[in-house]
């Protein structure tokens, strides 16, 4: 380093003797030479000093080779991000006071490799010295090669392949924000704030609240073994676009504050991207506005829409224009297409009427209009929001013609199929203190995957029986055993209720209850075994006239009958279970024929 800066110096004092100059020490300590300048722009010497447009081109040429440079090198979402933009920022300060076009090309080599540092992991050189290269070079990349990059403990980034939004002026949007930890480490208690301007450039949507912040409360990482859609949360603003807003992609920036698995704060910022459509312009004649038709909302009915029935769309329009009516207007629907290749892909919603074409005949200044069409959703569809596109055709007062596009989000529901076999209970009947078995399949007939399935018994009579199943996939079966216990004896006619719960992807819970018959009665033997003074009357009695072979001879029968039942008991429960083991496989077998 020492050698650098004597270079430095050297090569700074050489340029003094050579020529009659003024030495000046620009921001940031580079030490550069500037010739004194003659009346016709030549030094004393008669050699040619640098112009003014020399020294414009060669600060442009830094700013542009700063630009490729985070092009070639900085990633999206890339923490370094505002390291990276304040030594920029630091740089162009420095060279905008610069007057000299051979200082300008100094301080961007040196930004430049300052730059580099800052993306390799080391640390920068110091304002205003030139790196030279030399051997210290080799040196330095010899210790880099000693301190590998290690992986982060959390790293927030943008996650999912969500559509771009399209947000036309006056209209209101859902603006969602997939976070993800892709660290080792949990992370808690994220705020993520929206980044606001009154800029419409920065900020294209209305200001309608004091605070647009959301809490995350937890984001697991790698080291949890979750896979990347299970660690995402995904935040929803909704959002109405400004009606000055012009057209093209916007980015829209997320600054998130988080506490670090050591219970430290950090901060980062996220950043997602819109699309604008905006309403500003004017006709090729420079003197009429452009009519913009927009969709301003829209209803569905029924409210909810489920994949497989049919719905009523209804869009509401408003031509935005104060100055000409809109005439001759075509709307053409078209749902977002579903599938991975031209072989399989399909529209997420079809007309019930086989066209997706409306026509309305005229739209009166700053007017409104609604258009209704059916439609029905693909059976098969995932639940999710799809997008529907409005294509719009047009013409004006002057028969000028016009094309537009808006869409609409439109969420679909998957209905949770749920069948239950019929519950089998041995033995149907059970004294107070003695145990039965239930078994029974839960079968998932949708396309929706159930969570937390649980199963709980409601009765007085009997204890135990609640069991905890798990999720089910579209098309799974989730078997349950239990095994219950006499409580009190029944007093009814020996109903009990079995409810079973799941949870959708929302988090709603569902209960279906099924009853099944279990009588409970008391315990006899139990009471006469217990009775001694009973005891020592029957073997008084046995003494005098045969009364005790009459009692073993009960005892022998019941043993048989105990015997008997038990054994029909383990066939029945032996048979049940190769029952449900060949309902899985034929499950299975149809699952691969579908497939």
């Amino acid at each position: 380093m020492k050698m650098r800066m004597v270079k430095g110096m050297a090569a700074a004092l050489c340029m003094a003797m050579l020529a009659t100059t003024t030495a000046a020490v620009a921001p940031g300590g580079a030490m550069v030479a500037s010739a004194e300048e003659t009346g016709n722009g030549t030094t004393p010497g008669g050699s040619n000093t640098t112009t003014t447009e020399d020294l414009e081109k060669e600060k442009q040429n830094a700013l542009n080779a700063f630009d490729d440079w985070i092009t070639l090198n900085l990633k999206t979402n890339d923490p370094k991000v505002g390291e990276v933009d304040k030594k920029i920022q630091e740089a162009k300060d420095i060279i905008s006071k610069l007057k000299s076009a051979d200082a300008v090309k100094q301080q961007k080599e040196k930004t430049l490799s300052d730059l580099n540092g800052i993306i390799n992991g080391s640390t920068g050189t110091g304002s205003g010295t030139i790196i030279e290269d030399g051997d210290d070079d080799d040196e330095d990349a010899d210790n880099n090669d000693e301190d590998p990059p290690v992986t982060p403990d959390h790293f927030l980034m943008v996650g999912g392949s969500w559509v771009t939004p399209v947000a036309n002026a006056g209209q209101t949007i859902s603006v969602v924000l997939p976070v993800v930890n892709m660290g080792k480490t949990m992370v808690t208690d994220a705020v993520v704030t929206p980044v606001l301007s009154t800029d419409t450039a920065s900020w294209p949507f209305e200001i309608t609240s004091s605070n647009y912040s959301q809490t995350i409360p937890d984001l697991p990482g790698t080291d949890t073994g979750m896979n990347d859609m299970d660690r995402r949360r995904e935040l929803t603003w909704e959002l109405k676009a400004r009606s000055d807003i012009g057209s093209g992609y916007q980015k829209l920036s997320f600054d998130v504050r988080y506490r670090d698995s050591d219970g430290e704060s950090q901060t980062t910022t996220l950043d997602t991207y819109i699309q604008l459509k905006g309403t500003a312009g004017v006709g090729a004649d420079g003197k009429s506005s452009v009519p913009r038709v927009i969709v301003t909302g829209f209803e569905t009915n029924p409210e909810e829409v489920h994949a497989g029935e049919s719905f009523m769309l209804t869009l509401h329009l408003q031509n935005t224009s104060t100055a000409t009516s809109v005439n001759n207007m075509v709307f053409e629907i078209e749902a977002a297409v579903e599938g991975k290749d031209e072989e399989t892909t399909y529209a997420a919603f079809l007309p019930t009427a086989g066209s997706s074409t409306i026509f309305v005949d005229r739209m009166e200044k700053n007017g409104t209009k609604d258009i209704q069409i059916e439609m029905e959703a693909k059976a098969d569809l995932a639940q999710k929001p799809y997008a529907v596109d409005v294509n719009m055709s047009y013409e004006d007062e002057h028969v000028n013609a016009y094309t537009s596009t808006s869409s609409v989000s439109i969420p679909v529901k998957q209905q949770a199929r749920v069948d239950i076999s019929s519950p089998e209970v041995m033995p149907g009947s059970i004294s107070v203190g003695s145990e039965a078995n239930i078994m029974f399949n839960i079968y998932n007939m949708g396309k929706t995957k159930l969570y937390n399935v649980q199963v709980k018994m409601d009765s007085d009579t009997i204890s135990g029986g609640d069991a905890f199943v798990g999720n089910l996939d579209p098309g799974a079966t989730g078997a349950v055993d239990i095994y219950v216990t006499g409580q009190s004896p029944t007093m009814d006619d020996g109903i009990v209720k079995l409810q079973i719960t799941y949870e959708d992807e929302s988090g709603a819970s569902t209960a279906i209850d099924k009853e099944i018959s279990l009588y409970v009665s008391d315990a006899p033997m139990d009471d006469f075994m217990g009775d001694d003074s009973m005891m020592e009357d029957y073997e008084i009695e046995g003494e005098g006239g045969g009364t005790t072979s009459t009692i073993v001879t009960l005892v022998i029968i019941g043993v048989i009958v105990a015997a008997v039942a038990f054994g029909v008991f383990y066939t029945k429960r032996k048979k049940k279970k190769e029952q449900m083991s060949l309902e899985e496989d034929l499950l299975d077998s149809d699952d691969e024929t579908d497939e």
